[in-house]
């Protein structure tokens, strides 16, 4: 119904529907064990993507309790998994095991994931996908922009003072059935069904700012901000690109720690979790996905 009323493209209702009744159809997972759901990317050159992807589907497929999906191409990584609260500290050792190629080292993985403010009654998701991508997040780009010049990222506690400021410019780069459940006070809407149609809507919401001025940013989990970052800096031609580091999903663990928030409203989240904690949704996720999940 979100969806219907957000006026979303007739192809996004259709794989929403479609997943939905998957999920109806799909056995609910055993109640009574609390899950911890982190979401990850990284965007840098991987070689041969398709062994990454071999390698680490056959070991969250040996864990055996590990659900959730994981995208991998030439570009990066993305993706979004759920595991046994008990089990939470051994997922960065089986995916630093598994593909070293895009998290070295054990802690390189524990600073990847970005977890949950609070467990779930059990996993939002019902199977574990790992799959190889033509992209680690559907841009709509034929040749990509340099991910790695894409703005500072601002801690939450940073962020919470910044966007408080007079005049501050505050975009949201979410779509719009998720800036309806909830955003910051003062944010800027892109009202975009799809992550592809992204563009555009920065052209116009930018069209009359000074190029000096701070743009502020920020999404679920922080991967659209990357790109949306990048094509801010390097085709709008902005200087001061500020991203809120994690997402929405970190701004609300400090929140609940601070007892302060500028949130209002619900963080929406398409990964069958019914309370509002949660990872990066991408649109492309709804086919289907995890983010939540990668596209």
């Amino acid at each position: 119904a979100l969806l219907v009323e957000s006026g979303a493209k007739p192809a996004v209702i259709r794989n929403a529907r479609k997943e939905l009744g998957r999920l109806k159809r799909t056995p609910p997972p055993v109640d009574g064990v609390e899950s911890a759901v982190a979401t990850f990317y990284g965007f840098f050159a991987v070689e041969e993507p398709s062994v990454v992807v071999q390698r680490l589907r056959q070991a969250l497929e040996e864990d055996g309790l590990v659900l959730g999906s994981v995208s991998v191409a030439s570009e990066g990584y993305n993706g979004a998994l759920a595991v046994p609260v008990e089990r939470r500290a051994q997922l960065a050792q089986t995916l630093s095991t598994a593909a070293p190629e895009l998290w070295p080292t054990e802690e390189d993985a524990i600073k990847a994931l970005n977890w949950d403010a609070q467990p779930t009654r059990s996993s939002p998701f019902h199977r574990l996908l790992v799959k190889e991508k033509k992209r680690a997040l559907v841009d709509g780009f034929d040749e990509p922009l340099d991910w790695d010049d894409c703005g500072a990222e601002v801690p939450p506690e940073a962020w919470h003072d910044e966007i408080a400021a007079p005049g501050a410019t505050v975009l949201d780069v979410r779509n719009t059935y998720e800036s309806d459940a909830g955003t910051f006070a003062g944010a800027v809407p892109l009202n975009t069904s799809t992550f592809v149609e992204s563009w555009p809507k920065l052209d116009e919401a930018l069209a009359d700012r000074p190029r000096d001025e701070p743009v502020h940013m920020f999404c679920t989990g922080g991967v659209r901000c990357v790109k949306a970052g990048a094509y801010v800096k390097q085709k709008l031609g902005f200087s001061d690109v500020r991203r809120l580091e994690h997402g929405v999903v970190a701004y609300e663990r400090w929140a609940e720690g601070s007892g302060e928030s500028r949130f209002e409203g619900e963080n929406f989240v398409f990964d069958k979790r019914v309370d509002a904690a949660a990872g990066p949704m991408v649109d492309e996720d709804l086919n289907p996905r995890p983010t939540d999940r990668p596209p």
